[in-house]
């Protein structure tokens, strides 16, 4: 069967390497143009692209995904099917090229969690579990019909990081299972059940802002989801402090929400409820350190308060 893949992100990457090493060919790759590096003239590949190029793949990269350039360049590769993971919406012109059709690897047990942001909202929302689905891909955005899924404990440790990891290495197996499924004749998808839709929006940078107001236990799992990105940050006279790591604790919050303490070499800020531990932090301007050590360096004294 020959395959065109389609990604861009580092959770990709697995089920591209699984299916280099699988029976099936890869005749193209397509991923998004390589991007300038900040604060350097340099310019930089996807994750996928990167990978693709290591592998000795036949990499395309698009500056217009749709136009009749990459539908000439797909066509002529006369691909038996398209499989996407963490790209972009294929157009209709796209997914009716290959004669098998398109086969997309999404990170949730759809119908939950249809979106752009599905690991982060799992994980936001304090989710026992997740897992993943494969789906025959429709102009409409994941509401195709379901291959295989797969599900996956979050653990009480997991961050984005973490669960992003295992749920790519969990997927790539998953995905081979799925193009292995489709094969066979008697394979009949499954009708996705609307009743049952939840959404996972793409996470805008300003939902990052930190609000002490909240309950410990919302802020601690929006760190957890989302403080590798976009990232969660706070303000201290005016200066923008990242969060990347908290720990809830059993300390009734006593002071207002957003006053900081020291306690047993410990760095507190009360929320609505608790107090919510600060692990590891970054000033504007400066390296990411511990929040013990970024406390000790500030001249306030015991009790200053976040913007």
């Amino acid at each position: 069967m020959k395959i065109i893949f389609m990604g861009n992100p580092e959770f990709a990457c697995p089920s591209l390497r699984a299916l280099n090493d699988s029976k099936y060919d890869i005749v193209g790759v397509i991923s998004n143009p390589a991007k300038r590096m900040k604060r350097s003239k340099d310019v930089s590949l996807t994750s996928i692209g990167s990978l693709a190029k290591s592998l000795n793949l036949n990499l395309f990269t698009p500056n217009n995904f749709s136009n009749s350039i990459t539908i000439d360049w797909i066509k002529s590769l006369k691909p038996d099917m398209l499989v996407v993971v963490a790209f972009k919406i294929l157009p209709a012109s796209i997914i009716s090229i290959p004669k098998l059709g398109a086969v997309n690897l999404h990170a949730s047990l759809l119908p939950k969690y249809r979106g752009a942001a599905p690991i982060q909202h799992a994980i936001m929302n304090g989710d026992s579990y997740t897992g993943n689905t494969t789906f025959l891909i429709e102009p409409k955005v994941d509401r195709g019909n379901v291959i295989l899924q797969r599900r996956l404990d979050i653990e009480r440790d997991d961050n984005f990081i973490t669960l992003s990891k295992r749920m790519s290495e969990s997927g790539a197996d998953l995905l081979i299972e799925s193009l292995d499924t489709v094969k066979d004749p008697m394979f009949e998808p499954k009708v996705q059940d609307d009743s049952e839709v939840t959404y996972a929006p793409k996470i805008h940078k300003s939902f990052g802002r930190i609000e002490w107001r909240d309950q410990s236990q919302f802020i601690h799992l929006k760190i957890k989801a989302i403080s590798s990105s976009p990232g969660t940050f706070t303000t201290l006279n005016r200066k923008r402090l990242k969060i990347f790591d908290s720990k809830l604790t059993s300390e009734i919050s006593q002071n207002e929400p957003g006053t900081i303490i020291c306690m047993n070499e410990k760095i507190l800020v009360s929320c609505s409820d608790f107090y919510l531990e600060l692990i590891e932090v970054q000033l504007e301007g400066k390296k990411k350190m511990s929040a013990l050590d970024w406390f000790r360096g500030r001249n306030e004294e015991f009790g200053f308060k976040f913007d």
